[in-house]
């Protein structure tokens, strides 16, 4: 089985050798990958990777995502595109369509009912609101005020409450807790823009996110789906105390994970979502749905 590989040590050299791929810490290897058993390969920060070693990932279409130490996507080399371009065609025609609003409706809907089974809380009247609006704003509006219910339930359901979390807050993150946030959303908006690209989608027309920058709006709208998921796995961490306040580094009044700490948590992450075949399932599931829309 194919699997996604995460290089986090600072300062190691990604080479290619014979049919694997192999990263040195200064002379030692550390690690070694048959390239026929990778999936998708994320390094982290201050990697060095051989022009040898991309073209034999690409070569195999093996997508590499560049992120910062801290996780925030700076780029993705990706081979040229071989999906089925009708998905992209439906995805064109209906962003200068009527369905625009309806398909930026159908995100926060799936985000509603998230928040609903999280929270248990009776969410109906924002379910009614957004079915009866015609206004982008105010699904904007609608969709701001249940992330705001949910994160207030969110900082209740930690156990810890010397983690120093109020509220969703990042750029930078100032406690623990968001910065792990930050990070787990930014690892699932990099392998959602693989899968994107890979469905066929163009990742930066986005329905209820809207596009700046370098920003995949269309990812973010995906997102959307699992943001409730992603934040729950957040709040277990630190609940179970697998992820500590000792974890991490303080730097400049934000946070991010150690060294050793990250690679703890990419395991746990790698195992639960992004190699799980269940949630995978899921992302499947909800793609399919989502075609359906379009």
């Amino acid at each position: 089985m194919k699997e996604i590989i995460f290089i986090t040590t600072q300062g190691c050299r990604v080479k290619r050798k014979d049919n694997q791929i192999v990263a040195f810490q200064e002379k030692e290897k550390i690690a070694s990958f048959p390239v026929n058993r990778i999936e998708k390969l994320f390094v982290f920060g201050n990697v060095e990777i051989t022009t040898s070693a991309v073209s034999f990932l690409l070569s195999r279409n093996v997508d590499i995502f560049l992120l910062s130490q801290t996780g925030k996507l700076k780029g993705v080399i990706t081979t040229p595109l071989k999906s089925n371009y009708n998905n992209r065609l439906k995805q064109f025609r209906a962003y200068f369509s009527e369905k625009n609003l309806y398909i930026a409706k159908f995100f926060v809907e799936k985000k509603i009912y998230q928040i609903q089974k999280f929270t248990g809380q009776d969410l109906s009247n924002y379910l009614k609101m957004l079915k009866n609006t015609d206004s982008y704003n105010q699904i904007l509006g609608i969709e701001g005020n249940v992330s705001a219910l949910f994160f207030d339930h969110f900082k209740e359901y930690l156990k810890d409450k010397d983690l120093g979390f109020e509220k969703r807050q990042y750029n930078p993150p100032p406690d623990p807790v968001n910065a792990l946030l930050s990070l787990t959303y930014s690892i699932f908006y990099s392998f959602l823009f693989s899968v994107a690209l890979s469905r066929g989608y163009d990742p930066y027309v986005g329905f209820l996110h809207r596009k700046r920058g370098t920003h995949a709006a269309f990812v973010s709208d995906v997102m959307e789906a699992f943001r409730v998921d992603l934040t729950k796995f957040v709040g277990i961490l630190f609940n179970s105390r697998f992820i500590t306040v000792e974890d991490f580094n303080q730097e400049n009044n934000t946070f991010h994970l150690k060294p050793d700490s990250l690679k703890k948590f990419i395991r746990i992450y790698h195992k639960n979502f992004i190699q799980d075949k269940d949630y995978k399932k899921q992302i499947e599931k909800f793609f399919l749905e989502l075609e359906e829309v379009l």
